[in-house]
């Protein structure tokens, strides 16, 4: 009964601690209801009709024939497709930026189709399926839509044509397959394993930004950083050295996964090597901020990475780094282009295996540096504050 007791006693003391500061408590509970609730609304389905998550679609329709005419009616009708109609140039210009992944080309000759095609290859138009190169996923589901709707549609109209004639019993597909990458010279590029050495570098580093941003917080509450200040330094020298550790650490952490990456599994730098490292130097300053701003907005070590926690899995989802975009909402594709998460992501798929030029990464350069800047302005100005607020004696 003794050890009992003891056990219970000890219990109770690391409950009392737990709820010694009692935001970092509740944010223990809100933090699993605010995930599950997000991902809720990003996932749910209201109804069986609305909840079909619908595929983005272009279509190339070169033929102008009834029966094109007349599958591109049904696609643009099909719970499974959300469809455009454009030309073959600005198809490929769309899957070149990632505005869309998948395009279907109905060549010249593809009205012409007749049961007879099913039965010997020869004759069969030659039907074009361009997509990106992380889009595999999405051409093949727009195969089996595509597909499906031409049978249905010849059945449809060729029954009534010739209501006397049969269906032959053993069908194929009336028409040739091209699947055909965007841009075109990325075939002997992409390697899967530069998409997820990209991805999971980013969410390492925002952890790191994290961590070293606790570590800030730890020093702060335990009168360390007191003791920094009362050196003849400016505080934005000090700041700037944290955030200089941060950076170059990032940095090197980046370089060591590249590295490895390239020894074990192929991942190469195909395109500029100056993109690169500039994308480099900017993800680490990224990494800095987000650590300084973790330091100045977290308030204790607990809140702040309760809070962190719930950011960090957000703009991971978002900005693609876990799941393929299509399977997202048009709303949440859109929103992502406002997150730092999603630039990297692109810079660096372009200075891998897209093997982009130093004018195309640029882009995605300038925006993580944009918005490093920003956090690391926000982070200054927070800090400044605060240290303000406590020499007035308004804080402690």
């Amino acid at each position: 009964m003794n050890r009992l007791h003891l056990v219970w006693t000890l219990a109770r003391k690391d409950g009392h601690l737990f709820l010694a500061d009692r935001r970092a408590a509740i944010l223990s509970f809100v933090v699993p209801i605010v995930l599950a609730s997000a991902f809720g609304l990003i996932f749910h389905r209201p109804s069986e009709r609305m909840g079909v998550v619908r595929l983005p679609l272009l279509v190339v329709d070169e033929d102008h024939s009834p029966l094109s005419r007349h599958v591109i009616d049904d696609l643009r009708q099909s719970e499974q497709v959300d469809l455009q109609q454009v030309d073959r140039s600005t198809a490929e210009a769309r899957i070149a930026d990632r505005s869309c992944g998948v395009a279907v080309v109905l060549p010249r000759g593809f009205g012409q189709m007749t049961w007879t095609h099913t039965l010997t290859p020869q004759g069969r138009p030659h039907v074009e399926l361009l997509h990106h190169p992380l889009s595999a996923m999405e051409s093949q589901w727009a195969e089996g839509v595509l597909t499906e709707i031409v049978l249905r549609r010849m059945a449809r109209d060729q029954a009534n044509v010739l209501p006397g004639t049969s269906v032959p019993m053993h069908l194929d597909r009336p028409f040739r397959l091209a699947r055909i990458l965007c841009p075109q010279d990325s075939q002997q590029r992409f390697n899967a394993y530069s998409h997820s050495f990209s991805g999971m570098t980013l969410q390492y580093l925002l952890f790191w930004g994290m961590e070293s941003g606790l570590l800030f917080l730890r020093e702060r509450h335990c009168g360390i950083w007191r003791r920094f200040l009362a050196a003849p330094v400016p505080i934005w020298t000090m700041l700037a050295g944290r955030a200089l550790a941060t950076a170059w650490i990032a940095v090197l952490q980046v370089l060591t996964t590249f590295a490895f990456g390239h020894l074990v599994f192929g991942v190469r730098v195909d395109g500029s090597w100056l993109g690169f490292l500039m994308l480099v130097s900017a993800v680490g300053l990224l990494a800095a901020a987000i650590g300084l701003l973790v330091a100045t907005l977290g308030g204790t070590e607990a809140r702040a990475r309760n809070v962190c926690i719930l950011a960090i899995l957000a703009i991971s989802l978002l900005g693609g780094l876990w799941l393929p975009m299509f399977l997202l909402p048009r709303w949440v594709q859109e929103l992502s282009l406002s997150l730092p998460t999603t630039w990297a992501m692109r810079g660096l798929d372009c200075a891998t295996w897209e093997g982009g030029s130093l004018a195309q990464m640029l882009p995605s350069v300038l925006m993580v540096f944009a918005f490093a800047g920003l956090f690391l302005s926000a982070a200054l100005a927070r800090f400044l504050w605060m240290e303000a607020r406590q020499r007035r004696g308004w804080t402690s």
